[in-house]
């Protein structure tokens, strides 16, 4: 059964909705939940290099603490700052994504026969959210640590992430013993 240019099924619709939708994935759900996962990526390396095990376990939740009210600061500010796109923005995205000009589009709410539209790809622009690179600055250390130090506990990573639960004179042991 052929659909009608005005049901919400049709393929130009299909295709302006499920534009719509990753361009709000790219504009505020991305940008808002990366610095929590920078965050967790800052704290696994920490816990791999053991860091956390140098600190007296205040100030290892002192830093956790910080860096979870910096991550939820920048959701906030992302949030704050998100605009909807327009939808001449999703349009013309709708077309760059099928090879077409964007009146093409709009001539096609006219037709009867649409033919199929392919939505493109999420654009990341993690650039945007995370301004001074630390993504590489974290992957780097990660891979710098695997290297040096070879393969390391999962306990010993995930320390970080539970300052209340291990004990640091053990952790600081275990970080000497893995330098010899």
């Amino acid at each position: 059964m052929q659909q009608s240019n005005k049901s919400p099924l049709a393929p130009l619709n299909r295709g302006l909705f499920f534009t719509k939708a990753t361009m709000i994935w790219e504009r505020l759900l991305l940008p808002s939940l990366f610095p929590f996962v920078l965050l967790a990526l800052l704290v696994a390396v920490a816990g791999q290099w053991g860091l956390f095990a140098l600190v007296p376990q205040a100030a290892h939740i002192a830093m956790l603490v910080v860096g979870l009210i910096l991550c939820i600061i920048a959701a906030v500010r992302t949030i704050l700052h998100f605009r909807m796109p327009t939808f001449t923005e999703v349009n013309t995205r709708l077309a760059l994504d099928n090879d077409l000009r964007p009146e093409r589009l709009l001539a096609m709410r006219h037709e009867k026969q649409q033919p199929s539209l392919k939505v493109g790809k999420a654009k990341a622009g993690i650039a945007a959210s995370d301004p001074f690179a630390l993504r590489y600055v974290a992957l780097a250390a990660a891979i710098l640590g695997f290297l040096i130090q070879g393969p390391v506990s999962v306990e010993r990573v995930t320390s970080g992430f539970m300052p209340l639960v291990g004990n640091h004179v053990q952790s600081l042991a275990s970080l000497s013993l893995a330098g010899n």
